[in-house]
Protein backbone atom coordinates (compact mmCIF):
# COMPACT_ATOMS: atom_id res chain seq x y z
CA UNK A 1 0.00 0.00 0.00
CA UNK A 2 1.33 3.40 -0.90
CA UNK A 3 1.34 6.31 1.48
CA UNK A 4 -1.14 8.09 -0.80
CA UNK A 5 -3.56 5.12 -0.68
CA UNK A 6 -3.32 4.98 3.10
CA UNK A 7 -3.87 8.72 3.38
CA UNK A 8 -6.89 8.49 1.10
CA UNK A 9 -8.39 5.86 3.39
CA UNK A 10 -7.61 8.06 6.38
CA UNK A 11 -9.38 11.02 4.80
CA UNK A 12 -12.45 8.82 4.18
CA UNK A 13 -12.43 7.86 7.85
CA UNK A 14 -12.16 11.51 8.87
CA UNK A 15 -15.00 12.56 6.58
CA UNK A 16 -17.39 9.81 7.63
CA UNK A 17 -16.57 9.93 11.34
CA UNK A 18 -16.86 13.71 11.35
CA UNK A 19 -20.23 13.52 9.64
CA UNK A 20 -21.36 10.90 12.15
CA UNK A 21 -20.28 13.09 15.06
CA UNK A 22 -22.25 16.01 13.63
CA UNK A 23 -25.36 13.84 13.22
CA UNK A 24 -25.15 12.59 16.79
CA UNK A 25 -24.69 16.10 18.15
CA UNK A 26 -27.62 17.37 16.07
CA UNK A 27 -29.77 14.47 17.33
CA UNK A 28 -29.16 15.57 20.92
CA UNK A 29 -30.21 19.11 20.01
CA UNK A 30 -33.39 17.72 18.44
CA UNK A 31 -34.13 15.64 21.52
CA UNK A 32 -33.67 18.68 23.72
CA UNK A 33 -36.49 20.27 21.69
CA UNK A 34 -38.59 17.07 22.17
CA UNK A 35 -38.32 16.28 18.45
CA UNK A 36 -37.64 12.62 19.12
CA UNK A 37 -38.61 11.16 15.74
CA UNK A 38 -36.23 13.57 13.98
CA UNK A 39 -33.57 12.72 16.55
CA UNK A 40 -34.03 9.01 15.82
CA UNK A 41 -33.71 9.58 12.06
CA UNK A 42 -30.64 11.75 12.56
CA UNK A 43 -29.07 9.09 14.80
CA UNK A 44 -29.66 6.49 12.07
CA UNK A 45 -27.88 8.69 9.52
CA UNK A 46 -25.00 9.08 11.96
CA UNK A 47 -24.80 5.32 12.47
CA UNK A 48 -24.57 4.82 8.70
CA UNK A 49 -21.74 7.35 8.52
CA UNK A 50 -19.97 5.69 11.45
CA UNK A 51 -20.28 2.32 9.72
CA UNK A 52 -18.66 3.79 6.61
CA UNK A 53 -15.77 5.04 8.75
CA UNK A 54 -15.46 1.57 10.32
CA UNK A 55 -15.29 0.00 6.85
CA UNK A 56 -12.32 2.20 5.96
CA UNK A 57 -10.63 1.19 9.19
CA UNK A 58 -11.41 -2.48 8.53
CA UNK A 59 -9.79 -2.20 5.09
CA UNK A 60 -6.60 -0.98 6.75
CA UNK A 61 -6.71 -3.68 9.40
CA UNK A 62 -7.19 -6.31 6.70
CA UNK A 63 -4.18 -4.97 4.83
CA UNK A 64 -2.09 -5.27 7.95
CA UNK A 65 -3.30 -8.84 8.54
CA UNK A 66 -2.18 -9.64 4.99
CA UNK A 67 1.24 -8.34 6.05
CA UNK A 68 1.10 -5.42 3.64
CA UNK A 69 3.52 -2.62 4.36
CA UNK A 70 1.44 0.27 5.66
CA UNK A 71 3.35 3.53 5.87
CA UNK A 72 2.90 5.69 8.94
CA UNK A 73 1.05 8.96 8.62
CA UNK A 74 -0.04 11.43 11.27
CA UNK A 75 -3.21 11.77 9.20
CA UNK A 76 -4.11 8.20 10.14
CA UNK A 77 -3.63 9.05 13.81
CA UNK A 78 -5.97 11.98 13.29
CA UNK A 79 -8.47 9.68 11.54
CA UNK A 80 -8.42 7.22 14.44
CA UNK A 81 -9.08 10.12 16.80
CA UNK A 82 -12.11 11.15 14.72
CA UNK A 83 -13.42 7.59 14.72
CA UNK A 84 -13.01 7.25 18.48
CA UNK A 85 -14.81 10.55 19.10
CA UNK A 86 -17.60 9.49 16.75
CA UNK A 87 -18.08 6.26 18.67
CA UNK A 88 -18.04 8.13 21.97
CA UNK A 89 -20.54 10.72 20.74
CA UNK A 90 -22.88 7.99 19.50
CA UNK A 91 -22.97 6.44 22.97
CA UNK A 92 -23.43 9.77 24.72
CA UNK A 93 -26.13 10.89 22.27
CA UNK A 94 -28.11 7.70 22.87
CA UNK A 95 -27.89 8.27 26.61
CA UNK A 96 -28.82 11.95 26.42
CA UNK A 97 -31.78 11.26 24.15
CA UNK A 98 -33.10 8.73 26.69
CA UNK A 99 -32.71 11.36 29.42
CA UNK A 100 -34.62 13.94 27.37
CA UNK A 101 -37.36 11.39 26.68
CA UNK A 102 -37.73 10.68 30.40
CA UNK A 103 -37.85 14.39 31.18
CA UNK A 104 -40.51 14.90 28.53
CA UNK A 105 -42.54 11.96 29.81
CA UNK A 106 -42.39 13.47 33.32
CA UNK A 107 -44.13 16.61 32.06
CA UNK A 108 -47.27 14.65 31.23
Amino acid sequence: MTKEEMQSMAFMMIAHAGSAFDCFYRAVDLAEEARFEEARTTMQTGKEELNAAHRSQADLLSAEVRAEDIPFSIIMTHAQDHLTMGIFMERMAEKLIRVYQKLEAGKE
